[in-house]
């Protein structure tokens, strides 16, 4: 579960940012929670008794700004997360002395606040409750579940098919992973195939097709159920985009 608190004196800003993030954090299957404030003084007075994991901060503010906000909220919390929301890039040098992990320059890039929030839980992966940890090559490597496009069971090995960290090769089996996996977006469809259905492309013959065009197949025993599972998964998805 991520806190998460948002702080811009502007209404329209505010519900913007809050959308955005939103839709950040869902599209990565995060877990958080939200809370808005339109002035640091506000943030600040109710900080001590509702911290917060990550605060996205804007700088220019009447009375209390956003420097001196950070400032405050470091006297009490020095692992929160801030980053810094304005409209100039004047204020640079004061973010970086409070340690801010990032700064937004306004209009809003989507794409510029998903890749700090991409960064934020690689740095705190454990904010994160949809993630694996495994043992490859002697090291341990986390996955999130957003990440993974399928897993692939071949004779004691399991392979994780990822959208960012290429194939990860693991020693173990394949059920012991999709008992650690409790999610509902993944289907094992096949003995030797446990399945994303967020990547999944379509339908090819009786097989399913990822987004990066490898073919998974689908077990004739069980073929009625594993449809139905997907056609559900595919009804609430477009429920939610309605």
């Amino acid at each position: 579960m991520i806190k998460v608190a948002i702080c811009e004196d502007r209404q329209t800003e505010l519900a913007l940012l809050q959308k955005i993030m939103e839709y950040l954090l869902k599209d990565r299957g995060l877990e958080y929670e939200m809370t808005g404030y339109d002035s640091g003084e506000t943030l600040v007075a109710e900080y001590e008794n509702h911290p917060f994991d990550l605060v996205l901060l804007d700088i220019i503010m009447p009375n209390i700004n956003g420097i001196e906000a950070g400032k405050k909220i470091r006297k009490v919390d020095s692992t929160v997360e801030i980053i810094y929301c304005t409209s100039s890039k004047d204020f640079a040098i004061a973010a970086y002395e409070i340690h801010a992990m990032g700064y937004l320059l306004k209009p809003y890039e989507p794409c510029r606040i998903g890749a700090l929030l991409d960064y934020y839980v690689q740095k705190h992966p454990q904010k994160n409750s949809k993630y694996i940890e495994v043992k490859s090559k002697r090291r341990s490597v986390i996955i999130p579940y957003k990440d993974i496009i399928y897993m692939e069971s071949e004779n004691k090995v399991v392979y994780f098919h990822t959208t960012n960290q290429g194939t990860v090769k693991v020693y173990n089996k394949l059920d012991v992973f999709q008992q650690q996996i409790q999610d509902s977006r993944f289907l094992r469809c096949h003995q030797s195939y446990l399945v994303n259905l967020q990547y999944i492309a379509g339908l090819v013959g009786s097989d399913f097709i990822t987004i990066d065009d490898n073919v998974i197949p689908i077990r004739k025993t069980g073929r009625k159920l594993i449809m139905k599972q997907y056609e559900d998964y595919l009804n609430k998805l477009g429920a939610e985009l309605e």
